[in-house]
């Protein structure tokens, strides 16, 4: 399949009619000290809250010294709480969601990664936790709100330990201002079901359908069908590979780190 892909930057403010706080780390990029098998970082905000590591849904590091995982919100944002699914299956006899402990949940307004003595660096603490974590998902209120973009939980033992967690929520209220690239693939489209299908004057309504119902439905990306000027949207991980086909006359649009 040949597309012509074409990459835009979209700066939005994002005003959210959400009287509640909502969550903004689902899908975005995370990162890891290392990986453990295919238990890759974006697991830990992959929208599944399956707390059985076997069935492939948590994030998992090697041992490593103070082991972290990390999520870039892309934009900075007003934190309040994070929500914290623990694992929860039994290994060997032993329960797994144990080995987490000593732990801290950091905000950082600026990616930590460019000092030059990281991972050993302080940022903002929403929470610790110094005994083992129960086999249960928390919700962790920080002191007070938090302006930040990466959100860091860091294993402080002073060891080589691992680190898992089956997903993390970063729950925020208010405005705030959020890069966005979106990822153009002309004459292709996406197979799978969409959670929407909507009539639009031109692909820029689409674009901005999707942006208003990112964080309620987590759009992530979306079909613009010429023929019949309608959008389709679609909840789906941009770190994931799509079932995407060709398709005269419409137009893939995803979420994109350019």
């Amino acid at each position: 399949m040949t597309t012509l892909v074409v990459y835009f930057f979209v700066m939005i403010m994002v005003e959210e009619d959400i009287e509640a706080l909502y969550n903004v780390a689902r899908f975005k990029p995370a990162v890891q000290c290392s990986d453990f098998g295919q238990y890759y970082a974006y697991l830990g905000v992959d929208g599944n809250y399956d707390p059985n590591a076997f069935n492939n849904h948590c994030q998992h590091t090697h041992e490593f010294y103070n082991p972290w995982w990390m999520v870039d919100l892309c934009g900075q944002f007003v934190i309040e709480k994070i929500q914290l699914t623990n694992r929860q299956d039994v290994y060997l006899g032993q329960q797994m969601a144990y080995r987490l402990r000593n732990f801290f949940i950091e905000i950082f307004p600026k990616d930590p990664r460019q000092f030059a003595n990281f991972p050993n660096v302080y940022g903002q603490v929403c929470y610790q936790h110094f005994e083992p974590l129960g086999p249960a998902t928390f919700n962790f209120t920080c002191p007070s709100p938090i302006v930040g973009r990466y959100v860091r939980i860091i294993m402080r033992n002073n060891v080589s330990e691992v680190l898992h967690i089956c997903e993390m929520e970063v729950l925020v209220s208010s405005a705030s201002q959020e890069e966005t690239y979106f990822k153009k693939l002309k004459n292709t489209k996406l197979l799978d079901k969409p959670f929407a299908t909507l009539t639009n004057s031109d692909y820029f309504r689409c674009l901005q359908k999707c942006l208003q119902r990112k964080y309620t439905d987590y759009c992530t990306a979306f079909n613009w069908v010429t023929s019949t000027r309608s959008c389709q949207l679609f909840s789906v991980n941009p770190e994931l590979a799509l079932n995407l086909t060709s398709a005269v006359g419409t137009h893939f649009y995803i979420h994109s780190q350019k």
